[in-house]
């Protein structure tokens, strides 16, 4: 039990001292706008983020030498509170600064921008704090770097990184662990902040206003979608619809992979088989919707609609959500393709999120070995991967993460029509949404979803969303296993 307790202490303490030094940047913006009164809200809510930190350090600290050390599966447990109190101390600027009244809606933005759904209730963005816009914002960006694997550094004690990095991210599919040391994790968030700095240069000199050009980087790089207009609309010039394209195909790629391309080893891109099926995938649908746009649905200039083609599909398959034109207002076919996009998502352990491109070949490749055993019953037949035969267990794995999928799928949505808020129909879209962390999907359908349903849920209701969320980011067993008492024996 003092393990557990050690466990719990200190990832709630490092977790809420990463987020109230994020806060200060809010308060800085704040204070340059002369938004005393959020300002004074966002101070407030560092001094007691920062305090509960301090107190949660103290408390921590090992009482006797030669106390144990966290298992492996203790990882577990450390992502688990980490994402449940970076969501709760993130909510607090939004009742300080009085935009949000009820701590389940707060909880609900901030569980929507840690994650990188992009869903929101807050209405009149335009109109809303510049403050409050950025601590938006920066929610997503911290979400996007996939928080805990920014802050390995802040828990070496526990010597769990690599195992956190496996839990966090996707299943790995081949040779590319998440930041297997302290080190490693310091440059996965200098090549991180690296883009974020290019992005917005980028922008600026695109003729973007500033600030708005702050907001769409963070939005970009980490595939949350948060802006300052509600739907995910952008209004920007063609050379930063161009460049906003790029860097949310660059999110939706593996960490991993961008760390070792800036590392200069180029040849582990040309061989990665789940990258190339993903710029595969956006390719052969971004040309579908151009050519159907241009020959079945000829609106305004082709130049623009083959430009919102593609702009339209890199957003989808990163589950980004930004958006250049009404896409409500695209044929159905069209509208249904950037669902599929937006529900596939990107690669693994990437700030994307949907069920992975990687995954769903494994699947599809599960499903065409079985039709061919039922052919050839004494074939062996493995399943490879970028190459490699995939073992058995993984092929396992994905196959009941699948499974598991659409089990809490219906279940969710039972428990969401009881809250009778919306239409059941709308209830499976937000579903859909909240475990994919693809939030703006639903906009394709109905672009109102973005503020006004998502409001019109009951408190129990949004919490519930809130924790589909999460259970989404962190790939469902890792929050699931923590439910079962065999987790909590010694054995």
């Amino acid at each position: 039990m003092g393990i557990a307790y050690r466990i719990v202490m200190r990832a709630a303490g490092a977790a809420s001292a990463l987020i109230g030094i994020a806060m200060a940047s809010a308060l800085a913006v704040s204070l340059f706008f002369r938004e005393y009164r959020e300002a004074a809200g966002f101070a407030f809510c560092l001094v007691v983020t920062l305090l509960f930190a301090g107190a949660l350090y103290l408390l921590s600290r090992p009482r006797a030498a030669g106390e144990p050390e966290p298992k492996p599966r203790d990882a577990m447990l450390i992502v688990t509170v980490w994402w449940v109190t970076s969501s709760v101390f993130g909510g607090l600027p939004y009742m300080a600064c009085g935009v949000l009244g009820g701590p389940a809606d707060a909880v609900f933005e901030s569980v929507s921008g840690f994650t990188t759904t992009g869903a929101t209730i807050l209405g009149g963005l335009p109109a809303l704090p510049r403050g409050v816009l950025l601590w938006r914002s920066v929610t997503g960006w911290l979400g996007g770097l996939e928080i805990l694997a920014a802050s390995l550094a802040m828990l070496p004690p526990f010597g769990a990184g690599h195992a956190i990095a496996q839990i966090e991210s996707a299943a790995n599919l081949s040779e590319r662990p998440l930041a297997r040391e302290r080190g490693a994790a310091l440059r996965l968030c200098a090549v991180y902040a690296g883009g974020t700095a290019l992005l917005f240069l980028l922008l600026c000199g695109a003729a973007t206003k500033p600030f708005d050009a702050v907001l769409l980087t963070l939005g970009a790089v980490s595939s949350s979608g948060f802006s300052s207009h509600a739907g995910g609309m952008v209004e920007i010039s063609g050379a930063a619809a161009f460049f906003l394209c790029v860097f949310m195909l660059h999110a939706a790629v593996n960490f991993t992979l961008r760390h070792r391309f800036f590392a200069r080893r180029n040849n582990l891109l040309l061989r990665d088989e789940e990258l190339r099926w993903f710029f595969l995938i956006f390719c052969c649908a971004a040309v579908v919707i151009a050519l159907y746009l241009l020959f079945a649905a000829p609106r305004g200039a082709a130049a623009q609609n083959v430009g919102n083609a593609f702009f339209e599909a890199a957003s989808a398959l990163s589950t980004t959500g930004y958006h250049r034109e009404t896409v409500f207002f695209w044929p159905p076919f069209c509208r249904m393709l950037l669902l599929f996009l937006m529900l596939t998502g990107g690669c693994a352990a990437s700030a994307a999120g949907g069920m992975k491109v990687g995954r769903l070949i494994i699947l599809f490749r599960l499903l065409r070995r079985n039709i061919s055993i039922r052919l050839h019953p004494n074939a062996v037949l493995p399943i490879k991967f970028g190459g490699r035969a995939v073992p058995t267990d993984t092929v396992n794995a994905i196959a009941a993460h699948a499974m598991l999928c659409v089990a809490v799928f219906f279940i969710a949505t039972t428990i969401l029509c009881f809250d009778g808020a919306v239409p059941s129909a709308v209830s499976v879209f937000g579903v859909l949404a909240c475990m994919s962390n693809a939030g703006p999907a639903v906009s394709a359908a109905n672009p109102a979803f973005a503020t006004a349903v998502w409001a019109a849920y009951s408190p129990p209701a949004k919490l519930f969303l809130s924790f589909l969320m999460i259970l989404g980011r962190l790939e469902f067993t890792t929050v699931l296993l923590l439910f079962t008492p065999r987790y909590w024996k010694n054995d």
